[in-house]
Parts: C-alpha cells; structure tokens; sequence
C-alpha cells in the first residue's frame, strides 16, 4: 500500500483515473491524475493515460495520437489535463473526422488541482477540505489499520512525503520512519499530521475505499 499527498490509495487512485476517463468524467478524471502527479507519479500517470488511448482510441482516433505525442514533449503539469480533455471529450468508438480538432488547457485551468497546505486549519480537517471524490474499490481490514496507525511509513513512498520526511531529518529504518530527535519529530507533526484515524468514515473511505 502506498499512499499520496493526501493520504490516497495510490493503486485504487490509478484505477479511479481509468474509470473515470472512460465515463468521460473530465473534472474527476483530473483529480486523481494530479493526485498521481503531484505525488511524484508523474510516469505512471502517462503510462496510464497511454494505455487508454492505445485500447480504446487508437484505431479510430489516430491524428489524436500523433497530437498526444505533440504535447508530450512539452512536459509540463497542463499536458495531463490537456490529454485528459480530448479522451474525455471523443467517442472512441466513432472515426475523426478529416477536420478534427484538440483542445489544449492552460496553465491557470489546472490550479484548482495544485497541491493545497493546510491555511487557517486545523490539521485534522485537512483532509475533508481536499478529498473530494471517493476511490473505486473495497479496503481490506489490513489497509484500514494501516491507513489509521502506520500512514506516514506507505505514504513516503511517495515522492512528495519522502522529501517532507527529510526535510525534518527522518530516515526510514526497518520499514519505518524515524526521526533523529523528538524535536524535529515534533515539528514534522505539527506541520504535516493530518490525523487520518481521527477522520470521519466518509473521508476514510474517500482515501482508501468502502468497507
């Protein structure tokens, strides 16, 4: 189990994001793609999103291809939803036309899925301001007590938390993560203990699926 920036399943994210596209759920759709994104996932994301367009849309939608290809090489955080939008908006069932045409999203489209710090909060409701949809898929008994006791040791497997975790001198000892001194423990916890135990059970199950 590995968890994201905020405290998401990140396997049952990657299976969201699928089901999503396919539904042509545009806005959902983007949220777990950046929830991977940001995260530090940025190749599982493209993997991802190559993988649908590959099944689904390539053999009646090749001039989309050829524009994905295009836009890849820009590289930048806009790209995903730019992809997002012409899978989501197309019939994959249904040729292009010789006239077909691609949206491309800008930058300040996509800043409502950029990282959120908690402002004038409460840590522990943290998480009921940023989680919004609910992954698809069943916590087993073992994710759950994971998710409420051992959260931070899945969740730096993640880039975005292992960096946190150094900034404040952790280091991960026998699939734990410590901290050299009680104070910078302290602080860590201060700045970035969300309390996902203390949640309530709809944004618990929003993170890591029904039960």
């Amino acid at each position: 189990m590995i968890l994201t920036r905020y405290l998401y399943d990140k396997a049952k994210v990657e299976v969201s994001l699928k089901a999503a596209i396919k539904n042509h759920y545009y806005q959902e759709a983007n949220f777990w793609a950046y929830e991977l994104y940001f995260s530090g996932f940025q190749t599982t994301v493209l993997d991802i999103l190559d993988e649908i367009y590959t099944t689904l849309f390539s053999e009646n939608h090749p001039k989309l291809g050829r524009y994905i290809q295009m836009k890849k090489a820009t590289n930048n955080p806009e790209l995903i939803a730019t992809i997002i939008k012409n899978l989501t908006m197309k019939n994959p069932e249904i040729k292009e036309t010789p006239n077909t045409k691609f949206v491309n999203v800008k930058r300040h489209h996509i800043e409502t899925f950029m990282t959120k710090q908690p402002e004038e909060l409460p840590l522990h409701k943290f998480l009921r301001q940023v989680c919004e949809y609910r992954v698809v898929g069943k916590a087993t008994e073992t994710e759950i007590v994971t998710f409420r006791r051992n959260w931070l040791d899945v969740s730096v497997l993640s880039t975005i938390w292992m960096e946190r975790m150094i900034q404040y001198n952790g280091h991960i000892e026998d699939d734990k993560v410590v901290f050299d001194n009680e104070d910078d423990y302290e602080l860590f916890y201060e700045k970035y203990d969300y309390e996902p135990d203390e949640q309530p059970l709809e944004i618990q199950m929003n993170c890591i699926g029904s039960w």
